[in-house]
């Protein structure tokens, strides 16, 4: 006999998850009492079976009814209602009298708490979340939410079923937004404050945000979700969790109480009353094969510098490097450009300072502007208006727009020779202006804490967390994995300055890193041991 699943609400959510087991061979039996609904739900399975090319066969399947039975023979029950307690509640009371006692209860609750929904229903330790992602057919992830009374029959029941749907599991704790909703609140919460703050504009922001590897910029990806569902998540998880690095910004609930909702409402962030607007591509397409005559000298220790003189020899004529900060009274005199990538920790203040009297007047001078104070480090120069900020995060490779700080002491020439040199290498240049941890330096450095947090918290592990931001959110890298790429040390000294700048609770969890010691190894390089196993 073929198993049966119960799915109650025919919305966008329920009609999906029935579509998905009607696929996999399960009698599906779908609940919707709102005869509007049942109709725009048929359409819906409808328009996804003809798209699958199995349309008669899961058709076939899916059995509707408008009130869930006294009796079925189900052996999983999952409730798809709207985001109502109480609703969920009398949904899962008739669900517990109507299966067998050790059929799987199941909520698809993207904001409740698991446990509250399940308060008092017989047979706790049956019930679970099933948290799918919009739209289900597509989607690839499912979070199993486990509460503290869930068996471990019942979350192998839960797996065993995802696994049949062709989905992937991941395990969260029942707590607010469980993995995804939660880890992903700074990509949105730190790119309203970017904007709030003048940082840039917003297709710029979007433009540096898929420059880094997301596959949409937060407020493009916001207009797609409904700035309103967007903003009903954060405030869910705001109520629940209490932190205030995750409070829902006045900006967004100004445009909800204006209407403008994103591409549903023709306005959002970006205006659709012509279709959606054309996305800003900064990255050239077309960079001259013959060589550049510079004198460049690049100053810094490890990888990133490596790569960066590497990306260099294959545009500029003339580039060197100075790997020991001892020797800098060794840079060759006629260097035109000197970039100092330093170790990606330290303010590189001293340095610069430095190579300000040991470079001719006109020479231009680079530093990493997520550690370096531009502000302190201008102050110290003879020739200011020669220093350019810019900011490549991780892997210069993966990144292809680069932040230059459009800083009010640096010159026009300056900046134009930073966007000529970062062109040169394929890269676009967004100017932003200089805020702490600039743009992805935030937005990715709270990203990155956000999951060690959640790790520390035991919300799920850090192969799980990582595995529902790739595949829940489409992440280039799971966040801890990104974390590991950049560095611990440099993510915790860009959100340092971060926390300087906007207070506390935007300050680095102390289980990113810790530094073991201030002596350098020979590399140049600061010794750095772990306090947690994160990253």
């Amino acid at each position: 006999m073929q198993e049966i699943v119960i799915v109650v609400g025919a919305g966008t959510m329920g009609a999906g998850i029935a579509c998905v087991a009607a696929r996999a061979g399960y009698i599906v039996e779908l609940i919707e009492p709102d005869a509007e609904a049942r109709e725009r739900g048929r359409a819906r399975i409808e328009r996804d079976a003809e798209r699958g090319g199995d349309a008669a066969s899961l058709l076939a399947r899916i059995r509707w009814s408008d009130a869930i039975p006294e009796r079925s023979e189900a052996s999983i029950a999952i409730e798809a209602v709207p985001e109502r307690l109480e609703l969920k509640r009398r949904v899962f009371e008739a669900l517990a009298r109507a299966v067998a006692p050790r059929a799987l209860l199941a909520t698809n609750t993207s904001s409740l708490a698991v446990g509250e929904i399940a308060a008092g229903i017989a047979g706790g330790d049956r019930i679970v979340g099933l948290h799918f992602f919009n739209p289900p057919v597509a989607m690839k992830l499912i979070e199993i939410v486990e509460t503290a009374e869930t068996s471990d029959d019942a979350l192998a029941a839960a797996h065993a079923f995802v696994g049949r749907l062709g989905k992937t599991a991941v395990v969260t704790a029942d707590t607010p937004g469980f993995i995804v909703n939660r880890v992903a609140r700074p990509f949105y919460l730190q790119a309203m404050r970017a904007l709030e703050r003048g940082v840039a504009s917003v297709d710029e922001l979007d433009a540096l945000a898929r420059g880094a590897g997301f596959r949409m910029g937060p407020f493009e990806l916001m207009d797609l979700i409904g700035l309103d569902v967007n903003l009903a998540t954060s405030e869910s998880v705001y109520e629940r969790l209490g932190a205030e690095r995750l409070a829902p910004q006045a900006m967004q609930r100004a445009l909800v109480a204006e209407g403008r909702l994103g591409r549903k409402s023709g306005r959002g962030f970006y205006d659709y009353a012509n279709g959606a607007p054309e996305r800003l591509d900064l990255v050239p397409t077309d960079v001259p094969a013959e060589k550049i005559e510079e004198c460049i000298t690049v100053i810094g220790f490890g990888a990133a510098a490596d790569l960066l003189a590497d990306e260099l020899e294959a545009r500029y004529t003339d580039v060197r490097r100075v790997e020991n900060d001892e020797l800098l009274d060794e840079i060759a005199p006629e260097t035109t450009i000197a970039i100092d990538v330093g170790n990606g920790i330290v303010d590189r203040t001293e340095i610069l300072a430095q190579l300000d009297t040991l470079l001719a007047p006109e020479a231009i001078v680079f530093t990493d502007a997520y550690v370096t104070d531009l502000g302190a480090a201008s102050r110290r120069m003879k020739h200011p208006e020669r220093l350019v900020g810019f900011g490549v995060l991780g892997s210069l490779e993966s990144q292809r727009v680069i932040e230059v700080v459009d800083f009010e002491r640096s010159s026009d020439d300056a900046l134009a020779v930073a966007q000529e040199l970062f062109e040169a290498l394929g890269k676009g240049v967004v100017l932003v202006e200089d805020v702490p941890g600039l743009f992805l330096g935030r937005v990715v450095g709270s990203i990155v804490n956000e999951a060690v947090i959640a790790v520390q918290e035991n919300v799920a592990t850090p192969d799980d967390i990582d595995l529902a931001m790739r595949l829940g959110v489409n992440y280039p890298i799971g966040p801890l994995a990104w974390g590991r790429e950049i560095g611990g040390a440099r993510i915790t000294t860009i959100l340092r300055r971060v926390a300087s700048d906007d207070g506390e609770a935007f300050a680095p969890h102390r289980a990113l890193w810790v530094l073991d010691t201030e002596q350098e190894s020979e590399s140049g390089e600061l010794d750095i041991v772990m306090e947690h196993p994160v990253l």
